[in-house]
């Protein structure tokens, strides 16, 4: 299904979704894979890294290639608009090994965030009971 462009909104919408999960990828690298010390890569590439809090995350490949995957999918979905956050959506466009990755990396960052990035923490807990409120009001 091909999407039309974003309102201003919607973008926004989408870069503050991709920061989150990238900030939590980040953040879930430097807890399990030394995340944030020099990494060495195949090839003439950058490193993928990631601005979290007042550190810079270097990540390690795996991390980056869940880092990029992740943001490719936010960057095309269908659904944005009226989704809050993909455990929401109505369709799975994760692979199956990506979905219980992107799971893991979530449940472990999601409550460690609020130490590097209490507005957005915040944010999106507010954001998830809002959702969760008005899908039982529309039952």
């Amino acid at each position: 299904m091909a999407r039309t462009a974003d309102t201003p909104e919607l973008a926004r919408k989408r870069e503050r979704e991709a920061q989150m999960v990238s900030q939590m990828i980040a953040l879930w690298c430097r807890g399990h894979h030394g995340g944030g010390h020099a990494v060495e890569q195949a090839g003439d590439d950058e490193p993928a890294r990631v601005k979290l809090g007042l550190r810079t995350i270097t990540l390690c490949p795996q991390c980056a290639e869940l880092q990029a995957y992740a943001v490719a999918r936010i960057k095309h979905c269908p659904h944005m608009g009226t989704k809050t956050f993909c455990s929401a959506c109505p369709s799975h466009c994760y692979r199956p090994a990506m979905r219980e990755m992107i799971r893991e990396v979530m449940r472990w960052s999601g409550p460690r965030m609020i130490l590097y990035r209490p507005i957005t923490a915040v944010r999106h807990a507010m954001v998830t009971v809002q959702a969760k409120r008005a899908a039982a009001r529309s039952k």
